[in-house]
């Protein structure tokens, strides 16, 4: 029976195998992949990568050191069988180059939706994450203003030092002396409790205005995903009407072409309808058109990377969207009234607003209630003890060594600065007040802006339907052109047909954008949802 033939061998850097009666087993070392997001590029981690493989090396000889160096019955490992494991090397080594090169492709090539756009934004936006921090904070504030009214302030104080003996008879109080020969160690011990009763609704004021500006934390929170998706949405439609504007071009430039060519062949047959002259004009529309694309190119580049930033995509990643029939749909419109309502219902900039004058008006309060006493309960518990030292059981004498006591009372603390508490009042009045000065005239802001959102994405359906209108004609104007030439060889008719009608594709396709946009802007406006009013 023949004993089981291994082998240790390397691929590239970073890969050692182990083969076992001829079959190969992977063992990834130093292969770890430092992995932030899906679609970030990845970079193999450097620090301690050489260490492992080092360690693992040892382990791998070590275990196999009889195996590896190990003669058959017949004497040393036969050469056929050292050519079957380089085989074995060689095979495993093209499925995992193959492997890796289609793990790289499918990681920087991404193809995105609007809404998956969205989704991303929404996770890796920085203002968001601040936002979050931010309420963070708030929730530990809303934590300290509940337990201060049910927890006493509880304080312990504890201090070790050296103390004197005693000298004389305890019994005799006039013999009694210090001793500093006879030094010892002393502890003494003092906790003190403050559990206010009553404050006049200080503690109950100081809750309720933690509890609403953590309220109008949370919708600052909310408002931040609506800014942050639409500004996805804008780059998003911006980037679909470049490349529409970019397929009207590429068109025209074959139109160009075949007519260029169609030119040429009328002049080969000695055409007496078609010139040098006619080619001239084909070569200035054909710079136009050239003009236009070099413009689409710069526009759908730049898009492009202005989305992977918002999205923090690495540039490295290829990069494009993915443009659904369902998002060009037109929308049923309601009444103005209907989505102004629904703004002053919705919206999270005015809930933040709401949540905070609520917030000044308890905070009011609180400044109200520094004008009348707090009552407390106020305790004490403190001990002594110096084991060298006698205790005195004398009540006349006062021991500060070795002692216990106690206590408790009831508290009247008023606090007679009058003008400053006066001052801080008023403050918060004067900050209430502009709150809510601030929030009417956001109310008034946001009927107009609706409004102003509302006569847009109308204008904006009706050039969609005006411009679709009249692309269908110049579409047949440049399918009666386009046979006239072929008859009669005007290049004039046909180039004023081209630029009718390649213009009423650019201002159908820039309708159809500011439609999207204008319609997007009227959901982040009224609050509606983050994707197009959908959830």
């Amino acid at each position: 029976m023949d004993r089981p033939l291994l082998f240790v061998g390397s691929i590239g850097e970073r890969m050692r195998l182990i083969y076992l009666r001829k079959r190969a087993f992977p063992i990834t070392v130093g292969r770890h992949v430092r992995r932030v997001d899906q679609y970030v590029e990845k970079t193999p981690a450097r620090g301690g990568g050489i260490v492992i493989r080092i360690l693992v090396h040892i382990l791998a000889v070590s275990l196999i050191a009889g195996p590896v160096f190990a003669q058959g019955p017949g004497g040393p490992v036969q050469p056929v069988q050292a050519v079957q494991a380089d085989q074995d090397e060689q095979a495993v080594r093209s499925v995992q180059a193959v492997q890796d090169e289609q793990a790289v492709r499918s990681v920087q090539t991404v193809r995105m939706t609007l809404e998956q756009c969205v989704d991303r934004a929404l996770r890796v936006s920085p203002d968001i994450e601040q936002a979050v921090l931010t309420v963070e904070g708030l929730e530990a504030r809303l934590s300290e203003a509940r337990f201060a009214g049910i927890t006493p302030r509880l304080q312990w104080t504890n201090i070790f030092g050296p103390a004197p003996g005693i000298e004389g008879d305890t019994e005799q109080i006039e013999t009694i002396r210090s001793d500093l020969s006879d030094l010892g160690v002393f502890s003494r011990t003092q906790i003190e409790l403050v559990q206010p009763l009553y404050t006049f609704g200080k503690l109950s004021n100081a809750k309720k205005a933690a509890g609403y500006g953590l309220e109008a934390g949370e919708a600052a929170v909310e408002s931040r995903k609506f800014d942050v998706a639409f500004q996805v949405k804008k780059l998003f439609y911006g980037l679909v009407l470049a490349g529409e504007l970019r397929d009207i071009i590429l068109d025209s430039v074959d139109k160009v072409q075949e007519a260029r060519d169609r030119v040429n062949e009328m002049i080969e047959e000695d055409s007496e309808d078609v010139g040098q002259n006619d080619l001239l004009k084909i070569d200035v529309f054909e710079f136009e058109v050239q003009q236009s694309r070099a413009r689409a190119e710069k526009s759908i580049e730049m898009g492009r990377a202005a989305l992977k930033a918002l999205l923090e995509i690495d540039r490295s990643v290829d990069f494009d969207i993915i443009h659904t029939t369902v998002e060009t749909e037109m929308a049923d419109l309601e009444e103005l009234d209907v989505y102004i309502e629904q703004a002053k219902n919705r919206r999270y900039d005015i809930r933040q607003l709401r949540a905070g004058v609520l917030a000044r008006r308890a905070l009011l309060k609180v400044a109200r209630s520094d004008f009348y006493p707090q009552i407390a309960l106020a305790g004490s518990l403190q001990w002594g003890i110096a084991p060298h030292r006698p205790e005195l059981d004398n009540p006349f004498l006062r021991d500060e060594f070795n002692f216990l006591r106690g206590g408790a009372v009831i508290t009247l603390r008023q606090n007679f600065n009058f003008g400053l508490t006066r001052a801080k009042y008023l403050a918060r009045k004067v900050e209430l007040e502009a709150l809510v000065s601030k929030e009417s005239q956001a109310m008034s802001a946001v009927a107009l802006q609706v409004e102003q959102t509302y006569r847009d994405v109308i204008e904006a359906r009706t050039n969609v339907v005006n411009s679709d209108r009249a692309l269908r004609s110049a579409r047949a104007w440049l399918t009666s052109a386009q046979l006239g030439f072929d008859v009669t060889g005007d290049s004039s008719e046909l180039l004023d047909a081209f630029t009718a009608h390649a213009k009423m594709q650019h201002a159908h396709r820039q309708s159809m954008y500011q439609y999207r946009v204008s319609l997007a802007e009227l959901d982040h406006v009224t609050g509606n949802g983050i994707y197009n009013g959908r959830r």
